[in-house]
């Protein structure tokens, strides 16, 4: 382990001192030359000394030469990138200068770092990864053969003195100790770098998924149970349809025009602004939303509605439009208040009473009791008499809490 860290304190080391030595525009610089492969003062027809508006003539013309929108070349574009490169490095003092040293001495070899850092910024990261992790094996067994011979040579010393002391017998005994103490520090295949990184990265693996697995079981927390939402009376939407299918009743018959005027007077007379029960607002809504006879279109709609219901055609209009305006929670009432009132119609004043003496008869706790109490009551059937009794302990319930909100 000692030795990956050496490799790895080595390669930063190296790292570090290119990047001290060498900036961006020596790199750059390095790879234009070595990307256009020949001298700059020839690409662009000048002297070396030439002076700056030579090389500026120079590129005006190489640049109208290669520009992409005038040359069909295929490296049209390749060419004029490495043209205005050139000029850049030309026209700069600092970089000219530069590039007249690596005229002279050339771009550095593999004698330099700047060598093998130029050829790794060249490659991808699993190209660079492979590069580092095989540079990095090699130099680990190197280490590790060079401890072994340190440690060889360390106990080599120590033998030679204990000779002059010791005799020969227990000389060779020692140099048994010694060879079986070295085989220990001896490079092994499986103690390379590579198999080290996939060890420790087992190792850790196995780690965390121990410490998860404490964290799932002891520090567990519960799940709450999501909230029971209430059902919802949903409100109608009134939808209106032109009759296809039916005849329009005509009108056009005076008797039966003036027998509809007076029956429309007596009900007004009748019920002329008063108050609606439930039983008549459930028959409003059905004969207005449902497919019934009176649809939209018929001649005289509303007039037919207030003759259903007995009621002026001005409360029946006035009514609707109220409808059509009513809340949802309004509408609720009105529709629990319906059902009540439709469930209480379907049972006759004997019934109720077979249905009444039948829950006494046969309290809680008795065997088959809703049995006995549907054969009670011969018109009703077991559902029937379990969804009355629910009815009538809704209803009390109701009277109880309107009576507590009076008082």
């Amino acid at each position: 382990m000692l030795g990956v860290c050496r490799v790895v304190l080595l390669l930063l080391a190296v790292t570090q001192y290119v990047q001290a030595s060498w900036n961006s525009e020596d790199l750059a610089l390095y790879d234009l030359v070595e990307d256009l492969n020949k001298n700059f003062y020839e690409f662009f027809g000048i002297d070396q000394d030439a002076p700056l508006s030579d090389i500026k003539k120079a590129y005006r013309k190489l640049s109208l030469e290669w520009h992409p929108d005038r040359n069909s070349a295929p490296d049209a574009s390749e060419k004029f990138r490495q043209v205005v490169s050139v000029y850049e490095v030309l026209k700069s003092t600092e970089l000219r200068e530069k590039y007249n040293h690596v005229l002279e001495f050339g771009l550095p070899d593999w004698r330099q770092p700047i060598y093998y850092y130029r050829k790794m910024r060249k490659f991808t990261w699993y190209e660079a990864l492979l590069v580092l992790v095989g540079v990095s094996t090699i130099a680990h067994y190197f280490m590790m053969w060079a401890a072994y011979y340190e440690k060889y040579l360390v106990l080599s010393q120590n033998l030679r003195k204990s000779r002059k002391r010791e005799k020969k017998g227990e000389v060779d005994g020692s140099m048994t100790q010694i060879r079986e103490a070295l085989e220990v520090y001896r490079p092994q295949f499986y103690g390379l770098l590579p198999f080290l990184i996939a060890k420790g990265s087992w190792s850790l693996f196995i780690v965390s998924f121990c410490i998860n697995l404490f964290l799932i079981f002891y520090f567990k927390e519960e799940i709450p149970e999501p909230r029971r939402t209430a059902p919802t009376v949903r409100v109608p939407e009134y939808t209106y349809e032109v009759a296809t299918d039916l005849k329009a009743v005509s009108t056009n018959n005076p008797e039966l025009y003036a027998k509809y005027l007076s029956e429309a007077d007596e009900s007004q007379k009748k019920h002329s602004g008063g108050a609606w029960t439930s039983e008549e607002l459930y028959q409003l809504v059905r004969l207005t939303t449902e497919n019934l006879w009176i649809v939209l279109g018929t001649p005289n709609r509303w007039e037919c509605m207030a003759r259903v219901l007995n009621r002026s055609a001005q409360d029946i209009t006035a009514m609707a439009a109220k409808l059509k305006q009513m809340k949802q929670e309004e509408y609720a009432k009105l529709a629990m208040g319906q059902q009540s009132v439709s469930s209480s119609t379907e049972w006759s004043q004997a019934e109720q009473k077979q249905f009444e003496a039948a829950l006494q008869q046969y309290p809680k706790g008795c065997e088959e009791r809703w049995e006995k109490i549907a054969s009670a009551v011969p018109t009703k059937t077991k559902e029937q008499c379990q969804q009355r009794l629910k009815e009538l302990v809704e209803l009390v319930r109701r009277k109880k809490a309107s009576t507590q909100n009076n008082n």
